[in-house]
């Protein structure tokens, strides 16, 4: 489902896209899926891991449609059991929209 036709509440902070800023030890963060990269050394690594984001929220949602929405991309996602988060589907176009915002 597209980002317009969620259900989830907004909640005032993110689950899994947090932003840590430039020479962060985000390491395990990013294999555990739980970073939205900001510099583009962390874009890098974001992209050469080949996992997808944990769950997310609305904020986290809205981050990841800013960026791909910039770069052409439009985000397709699925809900949880719970109904209370999502997972992002189409990750290789957020790595993708990632790649044209710091011209890796």
């Amino acid at each position: 489902m597209k980002a317009s036709e969620l259900t989830i509440a907004k909640q005032g902070f993110t689950m899994s896209a947090n932003v840590y800023p430039a020479n962060s030890h985000i390491n395990l963060l990013i294999t555990l899926g739980r970073i939205f990269p900001t510099t583009a050394a962390q874009a890098k690594k974001f992209i050469s891991n080949t996992f997808s984001m944990d769950v997310l929220n609305a904020d986290d949602v809205e981050m990841i449609e800013k960026l791909m929405a910039k770069h052409g991309f439009e985000g397709n996602y699925k809900a949880t059991k719970s109904g209370t988060w999502v997972r992002l589907m189409n990750i290789n176009d957020l790595k993708h929209a990632l790649k044209k915002e710091y011209s890796i």
